[in-house]
């Protein structure tokens, strides 16, 4: 009997749920394409190549499991690495950080 494959946006709102619900984010996997660009604002093909380069929209990309062919990450891991993205009140503190970065 075949199964029928879940819409990411699905995994990632039961994923969610159950987070919610007090489970250990470090046990909640979610496929790539949950993640991609549903949690994290980049294309899939971006992920494929933050994976091989370990850089990510210009910080260290999120760590990942691989389980024979398929690509995971951890919720705890993505959550983590949207919470260490840097904010800015405006653009002229965008410019003013970048001069400072360069």
């Amino acid at each position: 009997m075949p199964t029928k494959t879940q819409d990411p946006s699905d995994i990632l709102a039961n994923a969610m749920a159950k987070y919610r619900d007090g489970l250990d984010p470090r046990l909640i996997e979610l496929p790539e394409a949950a993640v991609f660009p549903h949690l994290i604002p980049a294309q899939p093909t971006t992920a494929r190549k933050a994976r091989c380069t370990g850089t990510l929209l210009g910080k260290p990309a999120p760590r990942f499991i691989k389980r024979g062919r398929s690509i995971r990450y951890r919720l705890k891991d993505v959550l983590d690495w949207l919470a260490d993205a840097d904010d800015y009140g405006s653009t002229a503190e965008v410019a003013v950080a970048g001069r400072l970065l360069s």
